[in-house]
């Protein structure tokens, strides 16, 4: 938001909320959909290399979770975002032309709000 208010010459002291300052430039914030966007590219990142992360990701750790209900896991997002089932996002993430146009449109349902 700096970067806004130097272009409108507006200083600190002058009380503008961040909203007011995206109004009088025009602009919207899109940081929710920014990380998105890299979430979901770097899930398909991690899919098309066999690592460490891969087998953290995909729940191959031994070990055994906590009492209660489960937690959301880091693929739900990706699952929710796509509107893609997660066996169906690993098929497509193998192809990368394919998953990038997955990822440069990430659906604006959930959680997560701007």
């Amino acid at each position: 938001m700096w970067i806004y208010r130097r272009l409108a010459k507006i200083s600190w002291k002058d009380k503008k909320t961040n909203q007011e300052v995206c109004d009088h430039l025009g602009t919207k914030r899109e940081i929710a959909k920014t990380i998105k966007t890299r979430k979901i590219k770097y899930f398909g990142h991690i899919k098309r290399h066999t690592s460490f992360l891969k087998d953290v990701l995909e729940g191959k750790i031994e070990g055994s979770r906590p009492r209660g209900r489960q937690r959301r896991q880091w693929v739900d997002d990706i699952a929710e975002w796509t509107g893609k089932a997660i066996r169906q996002c690993t098929v497509e993430a193998q192809d990368r032309e394919k998953w990038r146009s997955v990822s440069s449109q990430p659906q604006e349902q959930g959680r997560h709000r701007e």
